[in-house]
């Protein structure tokens, strides 16, 4: 018939159509027949207890083979592990990286909250910054603290009532539709949301190439992310690598002159008009050179260098009162190597010195003071060690950041190199950034170039030449996994904004044990009331439903290995929940095999009715709870995408179970001799 009404269409005559239309129902013939014949097949398959053992052991043998990394690793103990990592470590690491990942709640770790510096953000986001503008961003900051609101809110109540136009400050701003203030917010808040997404990812980046297996990084609220990290043991790296915002520069230091004439202009300074006590309390304290924005008393600018001045070992280490009377500021200044530095005791009194409003105003505007980015230790002239910083005279603009760096990577200096054995972070730039470098480097050689990554000194070498193909690297590094959280934070990209800690927990591993504890509990009481009402009711039956049941649990456990999914306390809860739902399947089953049965029909007759009959409820039920779940995986987060994976894949597993094996095994009893009374 299709082919007649094609011929018709196309304007062939009835003769034709006609030969189309046998032609079309041979082919139609031969379609049916061919698929009869592979369903007839399929079906034969399936019937034979075979092939269906085959698929079976192959399921099992794959869960059983992705399984065994989780057992052997959750197995080992503590001495065995660090046996094994001295031995052979990466051998323990590839062991790690296939074994079922726990979750926080199960093997403790970090819990961390951050909140994006908007006021910092809106600060680095104006082409145009002057006094005005800081202070309205300060006291904005401070009242959105003090009243709880936005800050954007605050900030567009200042501006109006000091009748500033932002349009001056912010011209070029991305998305800016007016010139209004209302269009200038409007615009900045858009940054906002935009650095809070870029934030996040950078910080998602980091943390991958941290090594922690499934982290939770998720946005909370308007300008916050929440970070969970399993298993971290080195709670102050892993905070370190979150907050730092990998602001990569390379600055000129200042040269001898200019240096010495900064020094005799802020010590006659300070000798003709000597700092009040009034003017050491309640100055702003930050790292020098860099915006601030916070006032602190002389107290809190002591505990926060308290760590500091605890490492210097020797007390006696400090500047004297009569040094400093002739030299109020160069007095701090101890020449160290090559270098100038501050006595560990002595670096929070320099530090409220630099931060002084009457010493800034001193301070050249092309010239920065810059600390160094660790305390070094160095024998004294009585064989005692003593501590110090060092401190750099730096041009303040940079002549390259770390836009211009497209690769870095974490080593250990070669032989025969000056940081042979010293672990190095190697850079490399863009075509652009080798230029500039190339040109730089050919116009200063003799002078010192510091490499500053957030606003601390890694190193300060000599220009020996010009240095072409943008190639460079930094040293002065504690060790490799410094350097490797470095070239992490370089690669992944530089934070928006800084970001504030404004909340962490930390979870013991005691608590976890707990957990899995009271969870492998609940699931064992669970598991064995279920065996005991299954025998004692279906008898024989349920002994065989027992059986299908622990193959469940088996093949859940081993598609969570293979999917290297993460284990938590709500993972577990799905898990037993997954054994009453597998039992209800073979409870189905059973009960229709009963009613079968109760009809007069034969064993095989009744099984074969019984399981054709069970299986479309089964079905039904198990996916409408697969709806709920996969909702459940998309929506939530953390914990609740833990239950719906480890629910999701226990019904996939019940289905196979309940439905495949069991009626394996019986058709198995039944091929040699036909079962004429069933267990049940």
């Amino acid at each position: 018939m299709a082919g007649f009404f094609l011929g018709q269409f196309y304007g062939f005559d009835i003769e034709i159509a006609g030969k189309f239309n046998k032609l079309f129902v041979r082919f139609d013939e031969s379609l049916f027949l061919n698929a009869t014949l592979v369903n007839k097949k399929k079906k034969t398959m399936l019937k034979s207890t075979g092939m269906r053992w085959l698929i079976i052991g192959a399921v099992l043998l794959f869960s059983a083979y992705k399984l065994w990394p989780s057992v052997t690793y959750y197995t080992m103990s503590e001495a065995e592990k660090t046996q094994m990592e001295a031995d052979a470590p990466g051998d323990l690491r590839e062991l790690y990286h296939n074994v079922i990942n726990l979750g926080l709640d199960l093997q403790g770790g970090m819990h961390v909250v951050l909140e994006v510096d908007i006021p910092i953000l809106a600060q680095n986001m104006a082409k145009e910054k002057d006094s005005h503008l800081l202070d309205v961003i300060e006291k904005a900051s401070k009242a959105a603290l003090a009243n709880n609101t936005d800050f954007f809110t605050e900030f567009e109540t200042l501006v109006n009532s000091a009748n500033i136009r932002l349009v001056k400050y912010y011209a070029d701003l991305d998305g800016l539709s007016g010139k209004t203030n209302a269009d200038v917010i409007s615009a900045l808040k858009q940054q906002a949301e935009d650095a809070i997404d870029s934030a996040l990812e950078i910080i998602r980046n980091r943390v991958d190439e941290f090594g922690v297996s499934e982290p939770t990084i998720q946005k909370s609220g308007k300008n916050r992310i929440i970070v969970e990290l399993a298993g971290v043991k080195d709670a102050e790296r892993a905070r370190n690598l979150l907050q730092r915002t990998a602001l990569l520069e390379f600055i000129l230091v200042k040269n001898t002159e200019d240096f010495q004439q900064v020094l005799n202009k802020l010590d006659a300074a300070l000798i003709e008009s000597p700092l009040t006590d009034t003017d050491s309390t309640g100055t702003t304290v930050a790292e020098a050179g860099t915006p601030t924005d916070t006032t602190r008393s002389a107290d809190e600018v002591d505990e926060l260098f308290q760590q500091v001045e605890d490492e210097s070992s020797n007390e006696l280490y400090t500047t004297s009162a009569d040094v400093l009377k002739n030299k109020p500021f160069s007095g701090y200044l101890k020449s160290f190597r090559g270098g100038y530095g501050v006595f560990a005791a002595d670096i929070s009194k320099f530090q409220r010195l630099l931060d002084n409003e009457k010493v800034k105003k001193l301070i050249p505007r092309d010239g920065a003071f810059v600390w160094g980015n660790k305390l070094i230790q160095v024998e004294g002239e009585d064989g005692s060690m003593l501590s110090y910083k060092r401190i750099y005279y730096l041009n303040r603009e940079a002549v390259l950041t770390g836009g211009v760096v497209t690769d870095a990577r974490a080593n250990l200096g070669g032989v025969g190199s000056n940081v042979s054995g010293q672990a190095i972070v190697n850079l490399t730039m863009n075509a652009e950034g080798a230029k500039t470098w190339a040109r730089f480097t050919g116009a200063n050689v003799g002078r010192n170039v510091a490499i500053v990554l957030d606003r601390k000194v890694y190193m300060a070498p000599v220009i020996r030449d010009r240095i072409p193909g943008g190639r460079t690297q930094i040293s002065g590094l504690d060790d490799i996994d410094e350097a490797k959280d470095i070239a992490n934070v370089l690669r992944a990209g530089k934070l928006p904004a800084p970001v504030d800690v404004v909340e962490e927990r930390t979870v013991g591993p005691s608590l976890g044990h707990d957990s899995i504890l009271a969870g492998t509990n609940a699931m064992f009481w669970g598991f064995l009331s279920v065996i005991i009402f299954m025998i004692f009711y279906y008898k024989g039956s349920g002994a065989l439903a027992d059986l299908s049941l622990l193959l469940n649990v088996f093949l859940v456990l081993g598609v969570l290995s293979m999917l290297k999914a993460t284990l938590t306390l709500p993972g577990i809860a799905g898990l037993i929940l997954t054994i009453g739902m597998a039992v209800d399947a073979n409870v189905i089953i059973f009960e229709r095999i009963r009613e079968e049965l109760d009809k007069g029909k034969t064993v095989k007759a009744a099984i074969d009715a019984g399981y054709s009959r069970a299986f479309i409820t089964i079905l039904d039920a198990n996916i409408t709870t697969l709806i709920a779940a996969f909702v459940l995986a998309w929506i939530g987060s953390g914990p609740i995408k833990g239950f719906a994976v480890t629910l999701s894949i226990g019904i996939l597993a019940s289905m196979f179970t309940a439905v495949f094996i069991t009626r394996t095994i019986y058709m198995m009893f039944g091929k040699k001799k036909p079962i004429k009374v069933l267990s049940i």
